[in-house]
């Protein structure tokens, strides 16, 4: 049994912790403060040379330089965390930075956008993604984030058209680990009476609510945010959605990663007017048009093999106009500037129509 003066012993090294702690924090504080001014400054000189406040590439390399610095008991993942919330709060005091997601609040899009540039920057919802192109192809939204494919649905539909019509460019790549979560104003799951869901989320928990429950009767609504504002005024309701969105909306959650494939990933492009400088490690996103010409496809297949281009992903879509015509779109690895992919797209527009460079950026990872 302990006694009193073990108590007192124990609160003087607590108030002696915490005073080292507010010690540290002051430190930290004086520290960050002198970074925002050097940011402001470099920020100063962006604007002079007529450079854009974000660089994917500079952003990326201080997060990896600084994650290989982990020690002790702070992950790589925390010093992540923390660092995207550094660099974005130095990216506000260098100007404002509006970026545009497929609203509303607390969707997945509306998740990778934080993720990408952090809490400083400003975040717009709009209803379409071709309402998203438009405000960035206008300079409402610098910059707008926008979910290309998942890797069990495979590609959202229509996006790729979208970068045929507007002129704009990919500069950078997200992956987000799509994590689902059952939840509800009501802590009792036996007291759930009524499922809200987009059909997506409903279909990849299947399993789960199969076993759990069965009987569930459920609504389809056009977002994993509406299902949840809509649990949120149900005092029987639940829905299925992230974490995230759970604490925006001030939901329980119920349980959660109840998806039925742990290996659910969206792949998220960031579009604007910007073109990221080479990092070693770049995609190239390409969009051609071959007419009617008889193996045309092979050749273009055979060039990019025999330029030791590796080709990490192909699409078709219809010609607009033009029946049973197709636009390819095509990633490659590597930079439009590396000396090998500048020889493979000089002999691509030999071979094709024409051909659309649609950006080349960082090779992003899982998040």
């Amino acid at each position: 049994m302990k006694s009193g003066k073990d108590d007192e012993a124990g609160w003087e090294t607590l108030d002696r912790s915490r005073k080292e702690i507010d010690a540290i924090d002051g430190k930290i504080l004086s520290l960050l403060r002198q970074r925002m001014d050097v940011a402001a400054a470099i920020g100063q000189v962006k604007s002079n040379m007529g450079m854009a406040v974000f660089d994917p590439v500079r952003e990326k390399a201080i997060l990896d330089r600084m994650a290989a610095k982990h020690q002790g008991r702070l992950s790589p993942d925390a010093i992540r965390d923390i660092y995207t919330r550094i660099i974005s709060a130095g990216r506000a005091v260098q100007g404002p930075l509006k970026i545009g997601f497929l609203g509303p609040e607390a969707t997945f899009s509306h998740q990778a956008a934080l993720s990408i540039f952090g809490n400083a920057a400003q975040f717009c919802g709009f209803r379409t993604f071709e309402d998203i192109f438009g405000s960035v192809e206008k300079g409402h939204c610098q910059l707008g984030v926008i979910p290309v494919e998942n890797s069990l649905e495979g590609s959202v539909a229509g996006i790729w058209d979208l970068f045929n019509k507007f002129d704009l460019k990919i500069s950078d790549e997200y992956y987000l680990r799509i994590r689902l979560s059952l939840m509800s104003n009501n802590p009792d799951l036996k007291a759930v009476g009524k499922l809200y869901s987009h059909p997506m989320p409903l279909a990849q928990c299947r399993s789960w609510l199969k076993t759990h429950l069965p009987e569930m009767p459920f609504e389809l609504v056009e977002s994993t945010s509406q299902a949840g504002r809509m649990a949120a005024e149900d005092p029987h309701g639940a829905a299925l959605g992230s974490r995230f969105l759970a604490e925006t909306l001030g939901l329980q959650v119920l349980s959660e990663d109840i998806e039925d494939e742990p290996h659910n990933v969206t792949r998220f492009l960031v579009i604007g007017n910007g073109e990221p400088e080479p990092t070693g490690k770049d995609k190239t996103t390409l969009l051609f048009f071959l007419g009617h010409r008889p193996g045309a496809l092979s050749e273009v297949l055979s060039m990019l093999a025999e330029s030791d281009i590796n080709m990490s992903r192909i699409e078709s879509r219809p010609m607009p106009n033009r029946s049973w015509e197709y636009l390819f779109f095509v990633d490659l690895e590597g930079h439009r500037k590396d000396p090998a992919l500048v020889d493979a797209m000089s002999k691509m527009k030999r071979m094709v129509v024409f051909t659309k460079w649609l950006g080349s950026y960082p090779s992003g990872g899982v998040s």
